[in-house]
């Protein structure tokens, strides 16, 4: 049986978009699948469950995903509150900039150490009520997955029981502090991984929480209307659950366009594939 609270830091680091990967410096992760079916490698799609797997999905180091033991997973959506104002005195921005979205998931952690702390945390600027309801109805938008018996998870009120925690923010900011308004990007998803094959092994793994930050207001500053903080808790949600890249194809969920802010049958292809191989990395 898997038990993350048995589980040690691994050596080194390695850095990706959205994603932090550790492993011991011996690891050399490859992407190997125990399927019969179609191999999907970066830079080729290939045809499954009705839709085509984007290559995307895979991170550099291998493919990435929650496995039977880890589940259900306790996802915990806060109300409103942020993790923005903790600073860096370094650097004098947040320790949350999006230049270091390795560190996201140590912040969270060290959050949770403190009772007081958590319960301290401001409401981010530009949070609604409406925007509660919109987290939880894109999040449950990878539900049906459920009953094919890939993957399961339940929302918990508990924050230390959590494995992904969803917290928000106005606006999100560079290292040098510099607000970053430019372009549609809703959200980041921070999480750090470990090779399977070492930890079943009986390998030294410090798990910290995967961490999803949303952004209140949108490009003109208003309050981020329903659906797009819907599309873009689901589009989070999505890199959590393991599609570590974007799909090239702007009609899917997964692209950096939020397709039209549903699943695409190309989006459930690439799920039922990921979680029908044996993954090189677990978060």
């Amino acid at each position: 049986m898997f038990h993350k609270q048995h589980l040690l830091p691994f050596l080194t680091t390695a850095v990706f978009f959205g994603v932090t990967l550790l492993f011991s410096s011996n690891a050399q992760a490859q992407f190997r699948s125990y399927s019969t079916q179609p191999t999907a490698s970066r830079g080729q799609a290939v045809q499954y469950g009705g839709g085509l797997v984007y290559p995307e999905f895979k991170n550099p180091a291998g493919s990435i995903r929650w496995i039977k033991d880890q589940m259900p997973l306790k996802v915990y959506v806060s109300n409103g509150r942020t993790i923005d104002g903790f600073i860096d005195e370094q650097l004098g921005a947040p320790y949350v900039n999006v230049n270091n979205l390795d560190s996201w998931p140590d912040v969270v952690a060290w959050v949770l150490e403190d009772p007081q702390r958590l319960n301290q945390l401001p409401v981010a600027e530009g949070f609604t009520p409406e925007h509660y309801q919109a987290v939880l109805q894109g999040i449950n938008l990878w539900k049906p997955f459920e009953k094919e018996g890939l993957l399961s998870y339940q929302l918990t009120n508990d924050p230390m029981e959590a494995d992904i925690h969803v917290f928000f923010v106005n606006h999100f900011v560079d290292k040098l502090g510099l607000a970053l308004f430019a372009g549609d990007i809703r959200g980041y998803t921070a999480k750090r991984c470990f090779p399977l094959k070492q930890v079943m092994a009986g390998g030294k793994a410090n798990f910290k929480p995967v961490l999803i930050m949303l952004r209140t207001v949108d490009t003109t500053g208003v309050p981020m209307p329903f659906n797009k903080m819907k599309a873009s808790a689901a589009h989070e949600f999505g890199h959590a659950l393991g599609i570590d890249g974007h799909s090239t194809n702007a009609n899917d969920l997964m692209s950096v366009y939020y397709g039209r802010g549903v699943l695409s049958t190309n989006d459930a292809a690439t799920i039922r594939y990921l979680y029908h191989i044996t993954p090189d990395l677990i978060p």
